[in-house]
């Protein structure tokens, strides 16, 4: 017997049916922290785990599913992604081995419309490619349960703990100090610089990871005192870092097929990019599409916000609202880890208080 699960990615122009074996429910699966996940994706870490069959068609429990609006992106000789060509949401993966008949296929767990007593998140992999530790440093446990952190593999069988670090014999700080990022298949490179009196210019209301929209009054989350709130440490007269945070909101989920989406909150004038115009290196500019940087996709999201993607890898770039176009948020699974690690808290302040809209999260275990 199986249990079925839909699937979809935010646009809505990928849906599926998910088959899984009701008598192995809930299925274990992995937090992966390795860079192909990372930088395909542009997230802290991604989670997939594999299902019965092949993906089915939305109305029904038989018949294969029409991938044509899906973009296929291969990471190795063995691994394909295949992303939404609209929305950008990383939906499913297939491995295709020369040694096996059929290919497997596997399921980001952020496109699932359930996950509760169908997905167990049992163990942390790959933390070795981070130098860090990355994300698993804010997720220790689940459930009051502590999760295994594998330097590699699952399958490796060795265990680093939590607080593990390599970044002082590994890293290799750029001598220009820019915190360089990318996405998997370079389309989309670029860096950035530390905060400047320019990074003072932009207006912006709270977030939500600082101040949960369902309960501040509006005229606190509206920020009339003008505070700058994504320069840190707060309050500097010289700020060296940029706020970060993890979003666990609908659309964040939906958009990038994983549970948790985690930014850091920088000015246009501090990410240095290449011109779609002149090739020339300058601000991050979007509102214009001759000067947009060539290599993203833009995707209205919502009424007034925005999202900017490779349409190569499907890895998410940047999110903006209209009403502060000069902070943007970065998604910060880019940054390059062989520089300052994937949490690159040389450069990011994370808020720990929180999580942004985390009243929204699908997958409960991932935020209490």
């Amino acid at each position: 017997m199986n249990t079925v699960i839909k699937a979809s990615c935010h646009c809505g122009l990928n849906a599926f049916n998910i088959a899984f074996a009701t008598d192995s429910l809930p299925v274990s699966g992995g937090l992966c922290h390795c860079t192909a996940c990372r930088h395909t994706t542009g997230q802290l870490m991604a989670s997939y785990v594999g299902f019965i069959g092949v993906p089915l068609s939305p109305t029904s429990t038989s018949e294969p599913a029409d991938l044509s609006n899906l973009t296929p992106y291969k990471t190795s000789s063995v691994a394909t992604r295949w992303f939404c060509s609209k929305c950008s949401a990383h939906i499913l993966w297939e491995y295709n081995n020369t040694t096996i008949l059929e290919p497997s296929w596997r399921i980001a767990v952020g496109s699932l419309q359930r996950t509760e007593g169908i997905i167990n998140s049992a163990f942390h992999a790959w933390i070795g490619d981070t130098l860090d530790g990355g994300i698993a440093d804010h997720l220790i446990s689940i459930n009051g349960i502590e999760l295994p952190r594998y330097k590699a593999s699952a399958t490796s069988g060795e265990v680093v703990p939590a607080g593990w670090n390599t970044l002082s014999t590994n890293a290799t700080p750029d001598a220009d100090d820019r915190l360089h990022a990318y996405c998997h298949c370079k389309a989309n490179s670029f860096y950035v610089t530390r905060p400047s009196a320019a990074s003072t210019a932009p207006f912006s209301p709270y977030p939500d990871v600082t101040h949960a929209q369902n309960n501040t009054p509006d005229e606190i989350t509206l920020n009339p005192s003008d505070e700058k709130w994504w320069l840190r440490p707060a309050g500097a007269t010289q700020p060296t870092k940029y706020l970060g945070g993890h979003c666990a909101c609908t659309s964040c989920r939906t958009a990038s097929g994983n549970a948790i989406q985690s930014w850091a909150f920088i000015p246009c004038a501090n990410i240095i990019t290449t011109r779609g115009d002149t090739g020339e290196a300058a601000p991050l500019y979007l509102q214009d599409r001759e000067k947009r940087p060539a290599g993203l996709r833009h995707y209205k999201s919502n009424p007034g916000r925005n999202r900017e993607f490779c349409p190569t890898c499907g890895a998410t770039i940047f999110w903006w609202g209209e009403e502060r176009p000069d902070l943007v948020d970065l998604s910060v699974g880019l940054a390059d880890e062989q520089q300052a690690g994937t949490r690159a808290e040389g450069w990011i302040e994370f808020w720990k208080q929180r999580i942004s809209f985390e009243e929204d999260a699908i997958s409960r275990d991932l935020v209490r």
